[in-house]
């Protein structure tokens, strides 16, 4: 496991195209404010299944991180990540909250690809028999 700094996040943010940024820490943290294009993945007994389903490609490079250097959960997503085979794994071991102390761009809410991965629950009115 490859722990980075907030610049060389940066640098890869801009320069690597096949980038995944992950927050591992539970949804309700990541809907209060996560980095951006990030996708969350919370650190649970489902973490294994949802990031094969989420990333795929194992040679991708994705970029794991929590809420700061004392949450270990980066550190435990980059070890399982490295156990599934994907080869480019490295940790923003500073976390989140050192991205936003530098004033640095974040989002509020749903990732778009969890917002469009949702199953549709409207009903529209022609679909209910009762009508």
């Amino acid at each position: 496991m490859v722990t980075i700094s907030r610049n060389e996040l940066r640098e890869l943010l801009e320069t690597c195209s096949d980038l995944t940024l992950v927050e591992v820490l539970p949804a309700v943290s990541f809907l209060e404010y996560h980095l951006p294009g990030a996708i969350n993945v919370p650190l649970s007994d489902c973490f294994n299944e949802r990031v094969l389903i989420l990333i795929p490609e194992r040679s991708h490079t994705i970029v794991v991180y929590s809420l700061n250097f004392e949450c270990r959960q980066s550190e435990l997503a980059s070890q399982c990540l490295l156990q599934l085979g994907y080869q480019s794994v490295f940790d923003y071991e500073p976390g989140k909250i050192d991205w936003r102390a530098a004033k640095l761009p974040i989002e509020f809410g749903p990732s778009i690809l969890e917002y469009y991965s949702q199953p549709d629950t409207f009903e529209s009115v022609n679909d209910n028999p009762r009508s």
